[in-house]
């Protein structure tokens, strides 16, 4: 990663901001170099016209981190696992900019940020300005995840009961039934009694927060170059490209500065992989590499292992392909894998123990990272974020007085299974990729 040189003075006089935590001293405020844009063969990205590619992290809990401790945050901890990203060379983190209550459902984050339709959270939306702030003194820039197509942010499925009035939803998993959930969802785009009202909600909420103005910074939300893109929806199922063109050119139209992407896991057919990028307004492709939950891994079984690297070789093989015929950059932006349960394969919490060594995923992410910098260097990827930070947290912790433990682990998954710690060997696998990739830009 580059060195900041500070004169004397500015690393004598830290910035204090509000609720006392102070501003950083180690990088300097990157978006005064400008937007990510497009390079002009459409392979790759640049910043202030220089390459940029996407050594990244998800990190979806920042928005709660980073409100005020009364409301279940802690700005100290989200400033120090930035600066924790930064040092291992990451420059981009994808972000949630969205969650919905009622906050008595399970599985949520909470407090949620959206409570009702267009009722907002002021502090929770504080922790998002504080994010966004300190993701800038880090040189960063982030993604927005504008909604869910799963329930552990509310999402779609908590906007089809705002609009029928039912809030029983069939949650995956309690049943374990996750064919219901999605056609259940999917109602969000799908359904054309439902699908108006829904789409007129999720408008709003994207105007609301692309015309914020940060509280930290002073910046509006659409305005502010530290923000790489606008994505439409993490993971969206099923969804009619008029939806993908449709939501992407009115983000477009708010943010015309800002990149905007689709979220998608790219899992499926490439009918469904061009349904949701093949238009105009969708700026880049992305692609999700989940080789446990695609019931090709076993971490209990070790000979699972050869078979989930050469599933993602092909996958980011055939994802790559389909990118570069699209003439769009391409990006890994999830993958992940569990901690080494094969060590103790009768004890079925041992992948979930911070503890458990991460041999298998530390040569999983180690295989995955050579291969897309050799595609970085054929203009086939343009980088990736690993899933995901949990930073300083550990799945031990005790709850905060809202019930969450914030990992890199959502609240409907069990804590632990993929989170990557500080402590992690992990951490220099990822940090050894950076600088590869790096010397490409």
């Amino acid at each position: 990663m580059k060195t900041f040189i500070l004169s004397s003075l500015a690393l004598a006089v830290a910035t204090l901001l509000p609720g006392g935590v102070t501003a950083l001293p180690h990088g300097k405020r990157q978006s005064e170099n400008g937007f990510v844009k497009i390079n002009e063969d459409g392979t790759g990205f640049t910043r202030n016209h220089e390459n940029y590619m996407i050594r990244g992290a998800n990190y979806w809990q920042g928005i709660n981190l980073g409100a005020d401790e009364a409301w279940g945050g802690d700005r100290e901890r989200m400033e120090r696992e930035l600066k924790q990203l930064a040092d291992m060379g990451v420059n981009n983190v994808r972000i949630m900019a969205a969650s919905e209550g009622p906050d008595d459902q399970p599985y949520r984050m909470r407090p949620s940020l959206m409570y009702k339709p267009g009722e907002y959270r002021e502090p929770i939306f504080e922790g998002l300005d504080y994010l966004l702030d300190a993701i800038d003194r880090n040189g960063m820039t982030a993604v927005m995840t504008m909604n869910n197509f799963w329930h552990w942010s509310g999402g779609f499925s908590q906007y089809v009961a705002w609009v029928t009035g039912n809030q029983t939803i069939p949650y995956p998993n309690i049943a374990d039934d996750w064919d219901t959930f999605t056609t259940y969802a999917a109602q969000f785009y799908n359904d054309s009694e439902i699908a108006p009202q829904a789409q007129e909600i999720f408008k709003n909420h994207i105007k609301t927060v692309i015309t914020r103005k940060n509280t930290v910074n002073g910046r509006v939300y659409g305005e502010d170059p530290a923000i790489m893109s606008w994505q439409l929806a993490n993971e969206p199922q099923d969804g009619p490209a008029t939806w993908f063109a449709e939501i992407g050119s009115y983000m477009k139209e708010l943010a015309p500065n800002h990149l905007v992407s689709a979220g998608l896991e790219s899992k499926n057919d490439h009918f469904d992989y061009l349904r949701a990028h093949d238009n105009e307004f969708i700026d880049y492709s992305t692609c999700h590499l989940w080789v446990e939950n695609r019931g090709v891994y076993d971490p209990a079984d070790e000979s699972t292992f050869k078979p989930s690297i050469e599933y993602g070789l092909e996958f980011l093989e055939k994802t790559s392909t389909w990118a570069k015929e699209l003439g769009k950059p391409h990006i890994l932006e999830e993958f992940g894998m569990a901690r080494d349960a094969f060590l103790k394969p009768d004890n079925l919490t041992f992948k979930y123990d911070p503890e458990t060594p991460t041999a298998h995923k530390d040569e999983f992410y180690g295989t995955l990272f050579n291969q897309i910098v050799d595609y970085a260097k054929e203009g086939k990827m343009s980088g990736s974020n690993f899933w995901a930070y949990g930073g300083e947290g550990r799945s031990t912790d005790y709850p905060t007085k809202y019930g969450m433990v914030w990992l890199g682990d959502p609240p409907h998954e069990p804590r632990g299974w993929y989170s990557v710690y500080d402590k992690d060997t992990t951490v220099q696998v990822i940090s050894d990729y950076n600088a590869n990739l790096e010397k490409l830009q």
